[in-house]
C-alpha cells in the first residue's frame, strides 16, 4: 500500500500500445500492472487494472471498447466484497446443500481474507496470495477449489454486470491454480475383498445396502434416497431419480444424465423387497428402502460406521475403502468386462464419457495394457529368431529403423 503523502508515479503510455499506460518501476523499467482508460455507462472516466501482460492489458482494452459499442453497462462498484458477496447468496437460486458449500467457503475463508476489501480493487496478485496462505496451512488441493468456488461465481458475476472491469480469477496462471493430485488414491476392492466385506456386514440392511453400491455403482445419497416406488420387481431395474440429502429430505437429482434406471442382480432385488416388506412398508410407494427404525432415512454417518465394522470384520488391508470406493470398485469390474464407456457414463450417471474416461484413466490404461498383444507378438518374434539361430538358419531380417532426421 502506497506510504500516506507519497505521491505515485505518473502515468506514461507504453510505446507502440496505444491506449495503455503504467507507472514506472524503479529504474524506469516497463511492466505491470497496466491502466486502460475508459468511460463508465455515466460518461465518466475511469481506469481498469490490468495485473498481466501486455497482450492480457490488450485484451481487456478490446472488450472494453467492444461493450461500450454494444451498449453494455459498465459501471463501477464501491461496495466491499463481504457486501457484494452477501448480496449474491441472498439471491442464489441454487440447492440448499449448495448454499451451505457456498456460505462455508465465505465465512471460513474468503470474508476473513477478502471482506473489508473493495470489489474492484481485488487484483489477481491478491488471490494468488490467498491460495499460497492455503497451501501453507496444509490445506488440500480440493479444499482449496471449494473454497474458491463462490469468490469465482462473484467476481465473473460483477465483471459482466459492469461492476468491476475483468474477473481476476482469469488471470490465474496455471502453477497459481490450486492442484488436484493430493488427493487421496481411489481404493479398488478385489473380488475375494468384495466377498469379505458382504460376509463381513452386520445386518441385513447394511449389506444389502453395501451390495447394492458394488453391484449398481450409485452414490451413496442416490442409494440412501431410494424408495419403494423406484424398485421395478419384474425387471429387476432401480429407478435412480432422487437422492437422500444430509438435511434428511428426498430431493430430485440435478442433470438429466444422473437420472437414469439400472438393472441389478434379481437376487438382490427379492432382498430388498423381503426388506422392505419385514417392516411392513412394501405397499408405501414413498417409504425409502433403507430406513431406521423410525422410517426415517439412514443418515450417512451411520452407513460409514457401518462400513468400518464390516471392513474390520473382514479384515481387508489398508487402506480402508470409503462408500464412494465402492462406486469406484463397481466402475473398475465394469471396465475391467470390456463394458463400452457410453454405457459405463450411462450407468453411472456421468454427464458424457469424457467425465468416464478422465475419472477411471488408470483403470482404462490399465486393460488397454491387458488386452495389448504387442509383447506376446515381440516375445515369439525373438524366441523364433534364436530358433533359426541354433539351426544356422539365417532368420529374416528385421525392418530398418526410419530415420526421424
Amino acid at each position: 500500500m502506497q506510504a500516506k503523502g507519497k505521491a505515485l508515479p505518473r502515468r506514461r503510455p507504453v510505446a507502440r500500445h496505444p491506449g495503455i499506460y503504467y507507472r514506472p518501476r524503479p529504474g524506469g523499467k516497463v511492466g505491470p500492472p497496466y491502466e486502460i482508460p475508459y468511460l463508465d455507462s455515466s460518461g465518466t472516466r475511469r481506469w481498469a487494472i490490468v495485473h498481466g501482460s501486455l497482450d492480457d492489458a490488450e485484451a481487456k482494452r478490446a472488450e472494453l471498447r467492444l461493450r461500450r459499442r454494444r451498449g453494455e453497462r459498465i459501471q463501477p462498484t464501491r461496495q466491499t466484497f463481504e457486501q457484494y458477496a452477501r448480496e449474491w447468496l441472498e439471491r442464489l437460486d441454487a440447492r440448499e446443500r449448495t448454499k451451505q458449500v457456498h456460505t462455508w467457503g465465505l465465512e471460513q475463508h474468503l470474508l476473513p481474507y477478502f471482506g473489508r476489501r473493495r470489489l474492484d480493487q481485488i487484483s489477481v496478485d491478491d488471490i494468488a496470495a490467498f491460495i499460497a496462505l492455503m497451501r501453507s496451512k496444509g490445506l488440500r488441493g480440493s479444499t482449496i477449489t471449494t473454497a474458491l468456488r463462490p469468490l469465482s461465481i462473484i467476481l465473473a458475476q460483477a465483471a459482466r454486470r459492469g461492476r468491476i472491469p475483468l474477473n481476476p480469477m482469469s488471470q490465474l496462471e496455471r502453477g497459481e491454480r490450486p492442484k488436484l493430485d493430493d488427493q487421496r488414491p481411489k481404493r479398488i476392492l478385489t473380488l475375494e475383498e468384495m466377498r469379505a466385506l458382504l460376509d463381513g456386514a452386520d445386518s441385513e440392511r447394511y449389506r444389502c445396502l453395501l451390495e447394492l453400491l458394488l453391484t449398481a455403482g450409485l452414490r451413496i445419497g442416490e442409494a440412501l434416497g431410494l424408495a419403494v416406488c423406484d424398485l421395478d420387481r419384474t425387471h429387476s431395474l432401480i429407478r435412480v431419480e432422487y437422492q437422500l440429502g444430509r438435511d434428511g429430505t428426498r430431493t430430485p437429482l440435478k442433470t438429466k444424465e444422473s437420472r437414469r434406471a439400472i438393472d441389478i442382480p434379481p437376487q438382490l432385488m427379492r432382498r430388498l423387497v423381503a426388506l422392505v416388506a419385514e417392516r411392513g412398508a412394501l405397499f408405501d410407494p414413498g417409504a425409502l428402502v433403507f430406513a431406521s427404525r423410525n422410517e426415517t432415512g439412514v443418515v450417512r454417518k451411520v452407513a460409514r460406521e457401518a462400513l468400518k465394522r464390516a471392513v474390520k470384520a473382514a479384515r481387508i488391508a489398508p487402506p480402508e475403502p470409503t462408500l464412494h470406493d465402492l462406486r469406484h470398485s463397481h466402475a473398475s469390474m465394469l471396465i475391467a468386462l470390456d463394458v463400452p464407456v457410453v454405457d459405463v457414463q450411462r450407468r453411472l450417471g456421468h454427464r458424457k464419457p469424457d467425465t468416464t474416461l478422465r475419472v477411471y484413466a488408470h483403470q482404462w490404461k490399465e486393460r488397454e495394457a491387458r488386452r495389448s498383444q504387442v509383447g506376446e507378438q515381440l516375445g515369439q518374434l525373438f524366441d523364433r529368431r534364436r530358433e533359426l539361430t541354433a539351426r544356422n538358419v539365417t532368420p529374416l531380417a528385421l525392418p530398418p529403423a526410419r530415420s526421424h532426421a
